[in-house]
């Protein structure tokens, strides 16, 4: 038997796993970012679960990657470009080639968040795993706020 789902119906449960995935990311990071600050300026010691929330941290980001891909393909190809009038179809064209670079910005950010990962691992000292995973994922984070602002402020 077979699950018959509509493009548009496939496209708001995609992008629903895809919200809920970036709130679990965001509450991974809070949560992230205050160990690490914690580690780094009380010398507190990186523990299992700093190690854990950094994996996290990658594993949502990939996740993400996935979901995006997705809603990128065709599946949601004709959702949300039925606009009346010219002023609507000025939104489209200025909007055009957002998905493209919250993909490129996603990618680039995916992976300095790698690079982080692997440096704080290989790194010997406590002060210094919190440091670059301070570092490495706010570059990532700050990518991914520009790449969402970009839709809303440009």
């Amino acid at each position: 038997m077979l699950i018959d789902i509509a493009p548009t119906e496939g496209f708001s449960v995609i992008k629903l796993v895809h919200t809920a995935v970036s709130l679990t990311f965001l509450v991974i990071t809070v949560w992230l970012f205050t160990r690490s600050f914690k580690g780094y300026f009380k010398g507190k010691p990186f523990l299992r679960t700093d190690k854990l929330l950094s994996f996290g941290f990658i594993i949502s980001l990939y996740t993400q990657l996935i979901f995006g891909l997705i809603l990128f393909s065709n599946l949601g190809s004709g959702v949300g470009y039925n606009y009346w009038g010219i002023a609507d179809s000025v939104k489209v064209v200025s909007k055009r080639l957002w998905p493209v670079e919250h993909i490129v910005l996603m990618l680039f950010a995916l992976f300095i968040a790698n690079l982080g990962l692997i440096i704080s691992i290989n790194t010997k000292s406590d002060k210094n795993k919190h440091k670059n995973i301070l570092v490495y994922y706010s570059i990532a984070l700050g990518l991914i706020i520009f790449s969402l602002s970009a839709i809303y402020l440009f």
